[in-house]
């Protein structure tokens, strides 16, 4: 963050709330101020770099009682799960469904946080678009955006993301290949098979994603290896990279910490490209 704020977050990775209180009673501007890189405000930084402190959720009262919004933390709540954080912020008041255009419940679904995504459903959350209901494996909500013919409704969605770049790109059948990845990241099986018979294209790689991959790669990235076979058995392919960093689904299931995985996808190519 910018200088001016380097003291404040001193003292909350140090979890010193005195000197929290006293910084922000000579400046109370550093609690409302956005910082012009990294984090954009102290209670930001906190929910993502204070996780584990033992006082954050103290120090985050400090800061909204000085004012500190509430909603961007949240999401960022969100993203890293840091359950307890976002409830104290949803204790608080922030926007339990974000701006319309992203909501915290879809950035704990982006990142695969299931216990923020449990809390966040319990609290209320709702299931307004394709990608969350695909997430949630809510086939109950998944048919009725699709019409009697098979068409997409407008009420699915458009591509979104925790990524300003990567939103409203794609039609209806990218909106299609996108909720089978959020799918693919929760291992909702019902849901990618459903999914797939309303024209999910198994190996497409869909807009929406900084780290672009096909459902195998997610589902390997995670370590769903039912949902990996099965997705195999419908005609995933092994060979396809991703568009980052150029790396296999294998790659992706070693990179998630499930090595065995890994090795099973590697043999499994292997055995494929043998004459």
């Amino acid at each position: 963050m910018d200088a001016k704020f380097q003291p404040a977050v001193t003292a909350i990775m140090a979890g010193d709330i005195d000197q929290l209180k006293s910084l922000l009673a000579a400046q109370p501007s550093l609690a409302t101020d956005r910082s012009s890189r990294s984090h954009p405000t102290l209670l930001q930084c906190l929910v993502l770099d204070a996780k584990n402190q033992p006082n954050q959720i103290e120090m985050a009262r400090v800061l909204i009682d000085a004012g500190a919004e509430i909603d961007g933390p949240l999401i960022a709540a969100a993203c890293i799960g840091n359950t307890v954080a976002a409830e104290m912020l949803l204790d608080a008041g922030a926007a339990i469904n974000g701006d319309g255009i992203w909501s915290p419940l879809e950035e704990a679904l982006y990142w695969g946080f299931q216990e923020t995504v449990a809390m966040l459903v319990n609290r209320g959350a709702t299931v307004h678009n394709l990608r969350i209901a695909a997430g949630l494996g809510r086939v109950d909500v998944i048919q009725g955006f699709f019409t009697g013919d098979g068409s997409l409704k407008p009420e699915a969605g458009m591509i979104s993301s925790p990524f300003q770049s990567k939103r409203g790109k794609g039609g209806p059948q990218d909106v299609i290949d996108n909720a089978l990845i959020y799918a693919c990241i929760s291992n909702r099986i019902d849901a990618v098979e459903y999914l797939l018979k309303r024209g999910a294209r198994i190996n497409a790689i869909p807009p929406g994603f900084d780290y672009a991959g096909t459902a195998l790669h997610y589902a390997a990235l995670f370590g769903h290896k039912e949902l990996v076979d099965l997705l195999l058995e419908r005609g995933a392919r092994l060979d396809i990279k991703d568009t980052k960093v150029s790396a296999l689904a294998a790659g992706w299931a070693a990179h998630g910490g499930h090595q065995e995985l890994s090795d099973y996808l590697t043999r499994l190519a292997d055995e494929r490209s043998t004459p």
